[in-house]
């Protein structure tokens, strides 16, 4: 099942660490374009997402599901979902496509490798971004307002907490994402997050790369690019 939505070809070319106004050639632009073409066609989107209530204390975010409660501690999930009640954990992949170009790639140009990590990076971002924009339309619907994603690793939130998301969303038998020892996934193009659910449109403007306290040292920040 191909993507189903456009990659933009500037975050393409962000994630490959270009900036600004930057003259790539003929050949750098041919070689992104059938980059973009492939990931987009091979790619396989799945997701799995599900809500549970929240209460946040200081900066302890309490998920509480019908078997556990799981608290997360970070000052900056905690600003992001001041007053919400209510958090949906997603999880979405391109599929294992991706991987596979770039390995095939890297046989004989760790540069066109980099290239086709950089169209993955891209896609699973689009996707999200899609998928996110239906979510809200279907949470406004009820009266309900949704933040910006968060995931773990973004910010101060520990990326441990992959484990929990694993656990909670039983993500590697719903949507065939597995975890590794040291808290990747596989596929590798593949994002974990909290989205919070408020009643009142957030205060919050900042979302994405300008929320995080790492923007200006991230190599990848649309900060300044």
């Amino acid at each position: 099942m191909p993507l189903g939505v456009d990659i933009p070809v500037k975050e393409v070319q962000r994630y490959m660490g270009y900036r600004g106004l930057t003259d790539i050639g003929p050949d750098m632009e041919a070689k992104i374009s059938k980059a973009i073409d492939q990931v987009s066609a091979q790619s396989h989107p799945r997701s799995v997402t599900k809500e549970f209530p929240v209460t946040i204390n200081g900066n302890d975010i309490t998920i509480h599901a019908q078997t556990e409660e799981v608290t997360l501690t970070s000052s900056s999930l905690a600003r992001n979902l001041e007053g919400c009640c209510g958090a949906v954990l997603l999880a979405a992949t391109i599929g294992p496509a991706c991987d596979m170009l770039v390995r095939r790639a890297s046989v004989t140009s760790s540069a066109e490798a980099a290239i086709y990590q950089a169209a993955g990076a891209a896609a699973i971002e689009a996707f999200l971004d899609d998928f996110n924009a239906n979510l809200e339309k279907d949470y406004e619907s009820q009266g309900l307002f949704l933040r910006p994603r968060f995931s773990p690793g973004y910010g101060d939130l520990a990326l441990e907490h992959q484990k929990d998301w694993f656990r909670l969303l039983d993500i590697s038998k719903q949507i065939g994402i597995e975890l590794t020892d040291s808290l990747l996934m596989v596929p590798t193009k593949s994002v974990t997050a909290l989205i919070g659910i408020g009643i009142n449109r957030s205060a919050l403007k900042c979302s994405g790369c300008a929320g995080c306290s790492r923007h200006d040292t991230c190599n990848y920040s649309k900060e300044g690019s």
